[in-house]
């Protein structure tokens, strides 16, 4: 019986964690500022699920019908408000194509007619669906996306922890941009 409460305390920890080897950042704030709260759990839950099957091998390379590599050293992803700021101020005035993103940031833009309903996020994440990252003929070597799926290796890469989002209606189209804490 011992063995099984055991059995239990090392396997729980263990099977809830999403990452192998990081420790999931504290939140720089309680809540999102101007971006709407449902919206912010919603991208980051949709995000982390993939960084999840990421690291767990169960996200498939495209249509190769092969899976990527395990990813290891992958914490969840936290929501920043500092960086929903400065995409908030990024954002001003009204942009139709991708404002750079500020030092020490990746940036994730969209901008589409309203009424379309395309989650920006889905769009990002999508990318591996279709196209998929040649691999290095050793399994064990770090996955090097070289320019492919650009928006999705960046939200998934292991050293993200943070980000941060705005949305602003102009011209009836809806601009979203996301920034995450690493260049």
């Amino acid at each position: 019986m011992l063995r099984f409460y055991l059995l239990i305390l090392v396997a729980l920890p263990l099977s809830t964690s999403l990452h192998q080897g990081r420790k999931k950042p504290p939140p720089d704030c309680a809540k999102s500022e101007q971006f709407p709260k449902g919206r912010a759990d919603a991208f980051v839950n949709e995000l982390n699920q993939r960084r999840r099957l990421m690291v767990e091998g169960l996200q498939k390379n495209g249509n190769t019908g092969k899976n990527l590599p395990t990813g290891e050293n992958v914490a969840e992803v936290e929501w920043s408000c500092d960086l929903e700021k400065k995409a908030i101020d990024a954002l001003n005035p009204c942009p139709t194509e991708s404002p750079s993103a500020p030092n020490g940031t990746t940036g994730f833009f969209d901008n589409q007619d309203n009424g379309k309903n395309v989650d920006p996020m889905d769009l990002w994440l999508s990318e591996i669906n279709n196209t998929s990252i040649v691999l290095h003929k050793h399994p064990e070597a770090p996955v090097r996306c070289n320019g492919t799926n650009r928006n999705y290796c960046n939200l998934v890469r292991y050293d993200v922890s943070r980000i941060g989002c705005a949305e602003k209606q102009c011209n009836g189209k809806t601009s979203t941009f996301c920034l995450v804490n690493m260049p």
